[in-house]
């Protein structure tokens, strides 16, 4: 009986896995800020101010069984968004464990994309509306424009619900993402809510932004594609331009709208994980969302300190459903006058 029990104890023993608390690199400590760039998207000085931010809401309340500190969830999750890799990957780097890589995505996630006001801002004042205008109009000769308007799909992994609906044109699972960009490639508005095949202008009739417009329509206009309707508040192109002025008018409208394109190219360049080449985001929906919007933050972020990023080959161009043929007349009338004393 005795000599049972001691074995039974032993073959317990056996199966429990032992707790393994792994050494752990801080980057901070290791790299300058020229590596810091590669690994991480951002320089010291950008992480110290990311971190500081997140600290009450990141920072374990005690330091017991090892607990992580905020500024090694912040820098593991800015890896995480800059390379797309699997979180093993990443938790090999600083080690940490799978589990604890998800944990602390989740979490940091949240808590960024809570602050999602404070950095992704539609220019409501008149100053911040002129400046834009005053950029666009420089540039691409297309006054009174306050911003591009467009959609652009970011791979999920397979919903547990209603995952048909995540399905979209290009046959994978992925969210439609609508965002506007000021002339700086900054992002001034993002919608992360809805399902792959969701169309681009349904997107845009129901969201905050088009309300707003409609209420405001003294404040400028937006540019988008044929995929949108014509409206005062958002001009798009002609479908069969005839006259110089119509072709003039169409040429700089492309150029102009070209700025949408180039953000989301240097938006999911810098942050792999919402990129084709990353492959699909592998966390679960809601964090997902909360990434998405996460990685718009640290965008606007790199954009205002100038930063580099080496950009990768350009999406194939969303499909452009011609909508013209249903005009607003006031829209339409907005569009002639600019083109007679433009174009």
């Amino acid at each position: 009986m005795a000599f049972q029990l001691m074995f039974q104890q032993q073959n317990n023993n056996a199966m429990r896995r032992e707790r393994i608390f792994r050494d752990r690199t801080h980057p901070l400590d290791v790299y300058d800020d020229f590596d810091l760039i590669r690994r991480y998207r951002m320089p010291r000085e950008a992480i110290l101010n990311v971190i500081d931010m997140l600290t009450d809401d990141l920072e374990p309340k005690t330091m017991r069984s090892h607990s992580v500190p905020a500024s090694l969830q912040v820098l593991t999750s800015l890896r995480y968004y800059a390379t797309g890799s699997f979180q093993q990957v990443v938790g090999d780097l600083v080690g940490l464990s799978q589990p604890t890589i998800s944990r602390i995505v989740t979490k940091t996630s949240r808590a960024l994309a809570a602050k999602v006001a404070d950095f992704i801002k539609f220019p409501l004042t008149p100053r911040e509306q002129l400046a834009v205008k005053q950029g666009f109009s420089n540039e691409f000769n297309m006054p009174n424009t306050v911003g591009c308007v467009d959609g652009t799909l970011i791979a999920i992994k397979r919903p547990s619900e209603r995952e048909d609906a995540y399905v979209c044109r290009k046959m994978f699972h992925a969210l439609n993402v609508q965002g506007v960009c000021d002339n700086k490639k900054r992002l001034t508005n993002l919608v992360v809510k809805w399902p792959g095949c969701t169309h681009d202008a349904y997107i845009w009739n129901n969201c905050e932004l088009m309300n707003y417009m409609e209420n405001h329509q003294n404040m400028g206009h937006l540019l988008g594609d044929s995929a949108y309707l014509l409206r005062q508040y958002l001009l798009t192109p002609l479908r069969n331009p005839v006259t110089p002025g119509e072709r003039a008018f169409n040429t700089a409208h492309k150029r102009a709208r070209q700025r949408i394109e180039d953000t989301f190219g240097r938006w999911k360049s810098r942050w792999m994980c919402i990129h084709k080449y990353g492959g699909p985001l592998t966390v679960q929906l809601e964090t997902a969302i909360d990434v998405i919007v996460s990685t718009g933050i640290l965008h606007n972020i790199c954009e205002d300190l100038g930063l580099p990023v080496d950009l990768l080959e350009a999406e194939e161009q969303e499909n452009e459903d011609e909508n013209d043929d249903i005009q607003d007349i006031d829209g339409r009338h907005l569009r002639n006058r600019l083109i007679a004393e433009r174009f």
